[in-house]
């Protein structure tokens, strides 16, 4: 026979619908199995603990639902930091949609499931593209590589929301870039090869000009635009031998006027020594000039008296020798 007391111990503890499903499927040959199977099941719960274990499943399952609710309740917050304007958005109800946009700062708290909050950085943002080609009117392909420095005006973020409907990353990787494409491609449509290497600084006024009337109206403000721009290989060979070419005729004329001073010093010590030397032969020439006027013959003859010293001459000579007298 099932022993009452197990059975009614096992109701107790799983309740009597637990019971009977356990058993409506399951026939059972004698009590005995019925006995067993309940034993096997109950023998581990004393019955002075049943009461301490039904408040301990209980206290368990509260636990665990107040989790869940905890995990799945929806109101929760977010800070906008400085430098930053967030837009509320509604999700349901008659005010629901891009219509009923509101600009929020600070920390926002809100209902998960009926509101969408979306950040929009208002500090200087610099966008990085990758390279891509232009061609000019005359089929010369140059490679762009620009970097664009902009900010979005902080009243104008419901609007730009409301046109694009993405955040600002998607934006400018999605239609800031063609923009930035197409104004490129349509400006150097307008100018020659020459023209872009030579007026670098107008193409890229006309290329922001350009932007400016696309996007500026919609709240985005340009900082600073750099193309980086890379001419082809054919017209930068043709650049580099051009400048090789008048780098030597510039060394060419250096040169040229180099030996020419050269010469011009040359021919003006030339002339500096001649005269320098002429000069000089004048100046002797007028020396002896005046010494020879200056020698008459009383002259001669005080210069012998004050060189003799008193002696007579020593040597006689013939009356046809002729006297050689040293006045020095």
């Amino acid at each position: 026979m099932v022993s009452k007391e197990l059975e009614k111990r096992y109701r107790a503890t799983y309740g009597d619908a637990a019971f009977e499903r356990q058993y409506a499927n399951e026939e059972k040959e004698s009590d005995q199995e019925k006995v067993t199977f309940l034993e096997k099941i109950i023998t581990f719960i004393p019955t002075s603990m049943t009461p301490l274990f039904k408040k301990g499943v209980i206290g368990i399952v509260a636990f665990i639902l107040t989790l869940i609710i905890i995990s799945i309740q929806p109101f929760t917050y977010e800070n906008i930091d400085a430098g930053n304007v967030g837009i509320k958005i509604n999700l349901y109800g008659s005010d629901r949609g891009v219509d009923n946009i509101t600009i929020v700062t600070g920390r926002v708290w809100y209902n998960t499931w009926t509101t969408k909050i979306i950040e929009f950085p208002t500090f200087v943002q610099q966008a990085d593209y990758n390279a891509f080609v232009v061609t000019t009117k005359d089929g010369a392909e140059f490679v762009i590589d620009p970097k664009l420095n902009y900010k979005i005006t902080d009243a104008m973020v419901p609007k730009i929301y409301r046109k694009y409907r993405r955040p600002l990353g998607e934006i400018q990787q999605g239609f800031m870039l063609t923009t930035v494409q197409d104004a490129y491609r349509i400006i150097a449509n307008g100018f020659s090869s020459d023209s872009v290497i030579s007026n670098r600084e107008g193409f890229e006024n006309r290329v922001q000009t350009k932007l400016s009337e696309t996007l500026t109206k919609d709240g985005f403000e340009f900082e600073q635009l750099t193309s980086n721009i890379k001419p082809p290989q054919s017209l930068s060979d043709m650049i580099e031998a051009k400048n090789r070419s008048i780098q030597a005729k510039l060394t060419a004329e250096n040169q040229t006027a180099e030996a020419k001073a050269q010469a011009e010093v040359t021919i003006a010590e030339a002339n500096g020594e001649a005269t320098a030397m002429l000069i000089k032969a004048r100046a002797e020439s007028e020396g002896n000039r005046l010494k020879q006027q200056a020698l008459t013959p009383l002259l001669i003859q005080q210069q012998w008296i004050s060189k003799w010293n008193g002696s007579l001459p020593t040597t006689q000579m013939g009356g046809n020798t002729p006297v050689i007298m040293n006045l020095k």
